[in-house]
């Protein structure tokens, strides 16, 4: 991990840091200049973007400047190629930082072969720059990293030396080849799924003209030629969504048995056995260093069935037993139907996919099971040594650091606020607010609450926050802070509402946070107008609306987390003059509608486009707030 980090920090600041450069000379163009500045522009752009954390949109300039550098390559201008150079080892920068966030690129050439797209036989081929990543991606596991057969292929010298049994490189012989032989004969790599044909014909060139080195040193390391070989020539990857009408689907039958079976040597990440990554559904269908594991309709020729059914070198899992022959079946059929993603991320942990699946199909009671065992394991988390209390009741299961009593009064207190909330939304009272019991972490003291925070959340919980809440339907839980007896300013069941109406809009599907989040506050302030918590809102959206240069600055994420909740808040509120428009559209979400098109049918406009409507009134409400504060001689 910390290797990882620190690389991941030289990276950036080689992506990131603009470097000064002498000014292009006279020789280059007046549109190469302006497309070199581009260039420089975009790139740089790309690096603040980063900075950001705004991955995908860092990612689209990165392709930009890509297509660019591509086509300013086929010059042949020098003064041009050095301003290039300089520009391209950013954009290798760029390429591998992308990746340590998940970020998938269309593989970036090498400079050289951009101004000869089509190659051919008569170019020189280099050993150091093209042949070694073949070598390292290829054949690594077993002759780079290892000595199989007691052939090892480590360095240059290594290669040429070749077994005990003889040369494998007659160099000028392409026939006299053995390793050729092989390659072509799909005798290697030992998954029998061959190589990519270019790169076949790449090694067969580089025989035909002499084998030669192009590096200093023979005895380098062919893994220090070619550190990311494995990585560059993974194949672009298409996710094939579900239609509903397979029998086999992966989220459910296949990505808990992946992670069982799998996990150990292939979910690694970046050290996964073979380069096959099986952390991910791209992953899986990425393949490893023996080429694609899965052929989407071929189950026969897929290395995956191949490799369990030990038909292809090893049989997998490996040093485990065999997996059954209806199981294997099962994963020939997913095959034959597609090899289809039924998740809503292909780049999300099948971990995470498997639970999202379970979660889904599980019914009241199987949920709760699964949601007590991540409450008892999130407060040992953030509670080690703290004291525990424990309650269950119809819609929560309650874990506090306070006497057994006082958190049965909680418990009655959570139970009477289910009853208001289903009242605002118009909700039947039979049925649980939320499939699966709702977790409620009652906390002592501020501070507790805080290292909750902290421990399980990896976060810093904002200070004026008494609670918060979370849902993703694997887990739904409320933590709060109970207010002391003595403080009537702060309502137990106005905080508990808060937490239980963002969840329970939550649990309709996908839905923004600015929705769920103002729509708690709404209850909130429905349920307790006067609580302090409440009328601090109401006092803080004149410093809100201040702040704003345009009327969706909250939607689109450009202003402070808590001012941004605090325009949600007042946004639902509203919305809500009309309450059958908003259970309309909460009930158009809950039944599979995509928010913005639910949300646009219902109001015949974007929630951007509502937005402009909503200030004049939001003023309006903030002027009423300062003039009752004044009239009752509260400070500005």
């Amino acid at each position: 991990m910390h290797s990882l980090y620190v690389r991941a920090m030289m990276l950036t600041a080689v992506f990131v840091v603009a470097v000064t450069q002498s000014s292009v000379d006279a020789d280059v163009t007046p549109q190469e200049r302006r497309s070199l500045r581009a260039l420089k522009a975009r790139i740089t752009k790309a690096g603040n973007l980063y900075k950001q954390k705004k991955f995908k949109e860092c990612g689209s300039l990165v392709v930009e400047a890509q297509q660019q550098i591509e086509q300013l390559a086929v010059s042949k201008d020098k003064q041009l190629w050095a301003q290039l150079s300089f520009q391209y080892k950013r954009l290798v920068k760029a390429h591998a930082l992308l990746e340590l966030q998940g970020i998938e690129l269309k593989p970036l050439k090498k400079l050289e072969a951009m101004s000869d797209p089509k190659g051919g036989e008569n170019k020189a081929i280099s050993f150091k720059e093209d042949v070694a990543a073949i070598l390292v991606a290829r054949c690594g596991r077993c002759h780079v990293n290892n000595s199989r057969g007691m052939f090892s292929m480590s360095d240059f010298e290594s290669l040429m030396k070749g077994p005990p049994a003889g040369f494998v490189i007659k160099p000028g012989d392409v026939a006299g080849s053995r390793l050729i032989e092989a390659v072509e004969g799909k005798e290697m790599p030992p998954s029998g799924a061959g190589i990519p044909e270019q790169e076949l014909t790449l090694l067969k060139n580089w025989v035909q003209q002499g084998a030669k080195y192009d590096g200093e040193d023979p005895k380098v390391k062919l893994t220090s030629l070619a550190p990311d070989a494995s990585a560059r020539r993974r194949p672009e990857v298409a996710v094939v969504q579900s239609t509903g009408k397979e029998s086999v689907h992966f989220a459910s039958d296949l990505a808990p048995l992946l992670e069982n079976q799998c996990g150990g040597c292939h979910g690694n990440g970046r050290r996964a056995s073979g380069g096959f990554n099986l952390t991910t559904f791209r992953g899986l269908m990425r393949g490893g260093d023996s080429g694609a594991a899965v052929l989407p309709g071929k189950p026969v020729d897929s290395l995956l069935i191949r490799k369990l059914k030990g038909l292809a070198g090893d049989r997998m899992p490996l040093r485990r037993p065999p997996l059954k022959k209806e199981v294997i079946e099962t994963i020939e059929t997913w095959i034959k139907e597609g090899a289809t993603f039924d998740g809503e991320d292909a780049t999300r942990h099948i971990r995470d996919v498997a639970a999202l699946a379970r979660a889904k199909n599980a019914t009241h009671e199987e949920l709760s099971t699964d949601r007590k065992s991540l409450a008892a394991k999130n407060w040992r988390l953030g509670m080690p040594d703290g004291d525990l209390s424990q309650v269950e009741t119809k819609n929560f299961l309650l874990l506090g650091d306070i006497p057994q009593g006082t958190l049965e009064e909680v418990a009655k207190v959570s139970e009477g606020v289910v009853t208001r909330v289903a009242d605002i939304f118009k909700v039947a009272p039979k049925s649980p607010l939320i499939k699966g019991r709702m977790t409620l972490f009652v906390f002592q003291k501020r501070y507790d609450y805080s290292e909750f925070g902290k421990m399980v959340e990896e976060r810093q919980l904002p200070r004026s926050w008494r609670g918060h809440w979370k849902f993703n339907v694997v887990d739904a839980y409320g933590a709060l802070v109970r207010p002391r007896p003595d403080n009537e300013q702060v309502a137990l069941d106005v905080l508990i509402a808060q937490q239980v109406a963002g969840a329970f809009v939550a649990s309709h599907g996908k839905v923004p946070r600015w929705f769920s989040e103002g729509t708690a506050r709404f209850v909130a302030w429905k349920i307790g107008a006067k609580d302090e918590r409440v009328l601090a809102w109401d006092r803080e959206l004149v410093e809100t609306l201040n702040t704003m240069k345009q009327a969706d600055d909250f939607l689109k994420g450009k202003l402070p987390a808590e001012l941004a909740d605090i325009a949600s808040y007042s946004f639902i509120k509203f919305l809500m003059k009309d309450p059958r428009r908003y259970q309309r559209m909460l009930k158009s979400v809950g039944g599979g509608v995509e928010f913005q098109k639910a949300f646009t049918a219902v109001y015949q406009g974007t929630p951007e486009q509502v937005a402009k409507f909503w200030v004049p009134d939001a003023a309006k409400q903030a002027l009423r707030v300062r003039r009752s504060r004044r009239s009752a001689g509260g400070s500005e």
